[in-house]
């Protein structure tokens, strides 16, 4: 059946909602109160294309998977003149400024903020956002400048090395790009960019479970000598991560990540306000949205096994591979000193504060595990993420005991320049780390430790710093689209 945009535009609400994805026009309603990431999500894009949306987090046969034959109702004709102005405006790209201007890692969020359409912009302002009043998002960044250094000096520094070896991967720098989803928001291309630019720069890319990009292609886009690792979830049906898992094994992934910090979605209420800017609804529909709201996740992906406890999740994965294994997620030394005790590795994080307000930052669980059990630094591979936007962070995180740090966010705003950009926050990350090391007094990662770093002005600032407030929870709802490019 041929359909016109205009007839597609009358099925809005959440009785009835149509939308199109690559010239197909789908009726979701019935899928509206199944879908992982909540109703709002797609009723955001109700009666619109939502192609974009769509293919910035998803694979093309989850449509097959999730939604019968029948509920393909037709194909869109190519009406141009039916496109609404709101749409046109939304889509409409922005002059980029030039890539040689961008000198740290915060320039390419800036870039992001100005020269992509609204809806791209707004979807990654989503990926920047917290749980509830984002007070640990805000303090996994704060944490790390709260940390002084106590450098070193008349010292001999000829050059610095900062090469490293990381879960037996050999790589040029101690940091790695990490599991994030939503990288087709900034490019088309997405995840492959990264993929490539880990590669030319030789560090680590720790692939993402819920990237648009197929498991398959990400392993064929790699250089013939880089390393992947895989990102997992365990989905409430086990049996589709146990698929994942088997075939990252034979597709030459070499290390693994069990994320368990996320068995219920945290409440980002940015995301639920940037879900209700667009959508209209029936006052019919009011209710059953309201009752509905409680219990509607803001993620985009599927429940996940909520089952699993220490001994029964690390002998399921060792059924299914013997490669390194990091438990993502530890946020108390406790659970760092249960990583140790079956043989994983712990990584610090909270999900960049997505899930858990006023949980720990990595920088907080990595001195608790140096106050309280030391001995995991010698026996695991502690891992961190969270906040890190500066050289000097990494710096500060490996002085501390840890061997490894990811970065999620950065990278998916340097893809606004494709690979390029990608590989230039890689270059600029190298030579903050360099010079740092250089300045402390020191020419390689071995000879960091504790010694080089002092908590005692965290120690006094900790409350301060935990009493700051989000900005944008002092901004009217309907103004969050300009007031976030304003500030960016």
């Amino acid at each position: 059946m041929k359909l016109n945009r205009s007839e597609v535009a009358k099925h809005t609400t959440i009785n009835n909602c149509w939308v199109i994805i690559n010239d197909n026009v789908y009726d979701v309603t019935e899928f509206l109160k199944k879908h992982p990431g909540g109703a709002k999500i797609i009723l955001a894009h109700a009666g619109r294309d939502a192609t974009k949306a769509f293919e910035s987090f998803h694979q093309a046969e989850i449509i097959d998977q999730n939604l019968g034959p029948d509920k393909n109702i037709g194909t869109v004709t190519q009406d141009v003149s039916s496109i609404s102005q709101a749409d046109a405006m939304i889509e409409s790209p922005r002059p980029k400024p030039k890539l040689s201007s961008i000198i740290s890692l915060s320039d390419f969020e800036r870039a992001a903020s100005k020269s992509l359409p609204d809806s791209s912009f707004a979807s990654m302002l989503v990926l920047k956002s917290g749980a509830e009043d984002e007070y640990a998002s805000n303090w996994n960044r704060d944490s790390w400048k709260a940390l002084r250094f106590r450098p070193r000096v008349l010292r001999p520094i000829e050059s610095v090395d900062i090469s490293c070896t990381l879960l037996s991967t050999k790589l040029s720098a101690p940091f790695f790009i990490c599991p994030a989803g939503g990288a087709k928001l900034a490019n088309t291309k997405g995840d492959l960019c990264l993929v490539k630019a880990a590669a030319r720069h030789g560090i680590l890319h720790w692939v993402c479970n819920n990237s648009a990009i197929s498991q398959q292609d990400m392993a064929n886009a790699r250089a013939p000598d880089q390393t992947l690792y895989w990102q997992i979830y365990a989905m409430a049906d086990l049996e589709v991560t146990e698929k994942q898992i088997k075939e990252a094994v034979k597709l030459g992934y070499k290390g693994f990540a069990l994320t368990v910090d996320a068995i219920r979605a945290g409440k980002r209420e940015r995301d639920l306000r940037m879900a209700t800017l667009d959508t209209e609804e029936d006052e019919d529909d009011d209710l059953e949205a309201e009752e509905s709201f409680a219990k509607e996740p803001s993620v985009q992906r599927p429940p996940v096994w909520s089952s699993f406890d220490w001994k029964s999740s690390i002998e399921w994965l060792r059924k299914m591979t013997s490669l390194p294994i990091a438990i993502k997620g530890i946020q108390c030394w406790e659970d760092a000193l249960l990583c140790m005790e079956y043989g994983v590795h712990p990584w610090l994080s909270n999900h960049g504060g997505r899930q858990l307000d006023s949980a720990p930052s990595a920088m907080d669980t990595l001195l608790s595990i140096r106050n309280n059990c030391p001995e995991v630094f010698g026996r695991c591979e502690v891992i961190v993420d969270g906040g890190v936007t500066r050289g000097s962070d990494v710096v500060k995180a490996l002085a501390l005991g840890a061997k490894g740090v990811g970065l999620g966010r950065p990278f998916l705003y340097s893809l606004v320049f494709g690979e390029a950009g990608a590989s230039k926050a890689i270059r600029i990350l190298k030579h903050e780390i360099e010079t740092t090391m250089a300045l402390l007094g020191v020419t390689s990662l071995d000879q960091l430790n504790s010694s080089y770093v002092s908590d005692e002005f965290l120690k006094s600032t900790i409350t301060e710093n935990w009493n700051l407030m989000l900005v944008f929870s002092q901004v009217e709802t309907s103004s969050l689209y300009s007031y976030a490019r304003s500030v960016l």
